[in-house]
């Protein structure tokens, strides 16, 4: 029990340590600077340099703040985020613009996905986005392509090309399909400069097919 007593006691008297090795001229030097009692014995025992101090308060930073280490949560360095501090950009503000940037980066990636798919899977996101009609048009090509290349490749047991002549066109009209409307969604007045008059989901392919003879 007097162990127990005898530890309490240490760990209360290095708590307040800091404050009972202050000074009046200490508490004269963190009323001029502002400081709350709590934030000065953060700095005393951090053992911050008062160059640091100075810098922190002339960036608008609080001591409470900066120990809380707000650039960690948004996955930048101290000095990235202290620069825009000194900027003038208040810690909301680095959050908002830094939480933009990371949404925009997910969706370019996202429609960057989307475009690589629909170039392998034709069809695939024209269903998912409610476009029946081109979807079995494109997975139907597919289809065929594959299956008159898989045939004839068996039938003559060599390799024949000529449904991949089919299929090539289609993959490259359901990833530009894919890509045009990504881009429209993305920048609605994009469509205002392409050109694209009446109905802009319009789009010929032309296929040139070798004949055996």
């Amino acid at each position: 029990m007097r162990i127990l007593i005898a530890a309490s006691t240490i760990l209360t008297l290095w708590g307040l340590a800091p404050l009972l090795a202050m000074t009046p001229a200490d508490k004269d030097e963190y009323e001029r600077l502002g400081l709350s009692q709590v934030e000065w014995e953060m700095i005393q025992k951090a053992k911050m340099p008062k160059s640091k101090v100075y810098e922190l308060l002339k960036c608008g930073v609080s001591i409470k703040e900066y120990f809380s280490s707000p650039w960690m949560e948004l996955g930048m360095q101290e000095d990235e985020w202290l620069s825009r501090r000194r900027a003038g950009e208040s810690s909301a503000d680095i959050k908002l613009k830094e939480q933009r940037r990371t949404a925009e980066a997910h969706r370019v990636s996202q429609g960057e996905g989307e475009i690589i798919q629909g170039f392998f899977l034709p069809g695939l996101h024209q269903f998912l986005r409610k476009e029946p009609l081109k979807g079995y048009f494109m997975s139907g090509i597919a289809v065929l392509s594959m299956g008159l290349f898989a045939y004839q490749t068996a039938d003559q047991k060599n390799f024949e090309p000529l449904g991949l002549f089919f299929l090539a066109p289609d993959m490259i009209w359901s990833g530009v399909d894919i890509g045009i409307q990504i881009q429209r969604e993305q920048n609605p007045d994009a469509s205002r400069f392409t050109g694209l008059h009446g109905n802009p989901e319009r789009i010929a392919l032309t296929l040139t097919v070798p004949l055996q003879r």
